[in-house]
């Protein structure tokens, strides 16, 4: 597990009503919650468990019923300040519209602890016997098909404003992994200079996602690189006839879970309870040969990627794919 410095969107909707029923006084009324990253916080928090060394990403061999230990230094949250600790699905932090996200929250699980006088933060929190949120399609352990886009569960950090302060990834001990992604080019030239566009092999990855969908999985609730919400996610990499092309708009679409109303234009014409996969596009730019062709993603979850290329990610090997056969003509 190792340190990756990325903003991630998580949900909360919901906890405060929660918080203020269990009689907390001083709350003030949350905004509507957004399905994007939330600012970068000053708490700088430690998680880990019986099988994971402490770390700020999270833990890994997760069984319902066990706990898992936070550590957040001085300085990372208002002295005495009472945050809400409670487990979300990973479909929380990509739910469409926002105000779904509530139902992918186990609002069973919550737990709540005060920061200390020098607003630092050592607190316990109990992984739930039994998942449960209201969204039936809300699951930790992830399904598989969640999994497939890089979905974990998250053990959520939040203030009494709604707002997460921080968040752990959690894998569970025996869950899967996300199956290889694909990737198919078609190319043109121009005056020697050849144009390859890339994306997903047809019917690799569909929507909805399934059991057996090979996806691109390695920024989920993020997309890479997304130059707006998400600055903080790098680019994709790639090489063609094993020479790393010097120029790419290659990007990896969010993933999206289409809830009841949502507003998402993935979800346009799409039942309630779809997951909506990430996709790959943009275009590579080389005076090469033209194969092999590789394609790297960073990877920003806990999953091992398959990257042979220099990481992308320090300490994280990418998410991978080499294009079968030789590219087609435009």
């Amino acid at each position: 597990m190792q340190r990756r410095n990325l903003v991630r969107p998580v949900a909360l909707t919901g906890i405060l009503g929660l918080v203020s029923a269990l009689g907390a006084v001083g709350v003030v009324t949350a905004t509507s919650a957004q399905a994007t990253a939330f600012p970068p916080s000053t708490s700088a928090c430690n998680y880990s468990n019986s099988t994971t060394a402490p770390n700020t990403l999270g833990v890994v061999g997760v069984t319902p019923g066990s706990t898992v230990t936070i550590s957040c230094s001085a300085g990372s949250f208002a002295p005495g300040t009472l945050l809400a600790l409670v487990e979300g699905s990973g479909l929380a932090g990509i739910a469409s519209p926002a105000s779904a996200e509530t139902n992918e929250i186990d609002l069973g699980s919550l737990g709540l602890a005060f920061s200390a006088a020098d607003g630092s933060l050592s607190a316990t929190f109990t992984v739930p016997a039994a998942f449960s949120a209201p969204d039936l399609n809300a699951a930790c352990p992830p399904t598989q098909a969640q999994i497939n886009v890089g979905l974990t569960c998250d053990l959520i950090v939040a203030n009494l404003s709604a707002v997460p302060q921080n968040v752990a990834m959690m894998v569970y001990q025996g869950q899967g992994t996300p199956n290889a992604p694909t990737l198919h080019t078609s190319f043109t030239v121009n005056r020697g200079v050849k144009t390859l566009t890339a994306s997903d092999v047809p019917g690799a990855c569909p929507t909805p996602v399934t059991d057996t969908s090979h996806c691109w999985w390695g920024a989920p609730n993020t997309g890479s690189p997304n130059p707006t919400a998400f600055t903080g996610v790098p680019g994709l990499t790639a090489q063609v006839s094993k020479v790393q092309a010097a120029t790419n708009t290659l990007s990896v679409s969010a993933a999206v879970y289409c809830a009841a109303a949502a507003t998402d234009p993935s979800c346009a014409g799409l039942p309630a309870g779809t997951l909506v996969p990430p996709q790959l596009s943009g275009t590579i730019t080389t005076k090469t040969g033209l194969q092999p062709v590789l394609v790297d993603q960073p990877d920003t979850t806990p999953y091992a990627g398959n990257g042979t290329l220099p990481d992308i990610v320090p300490g994280s090997s990418n998410v991978e794919a080499a294009q079968s056969g030789p590219p087609e003509h435009s």
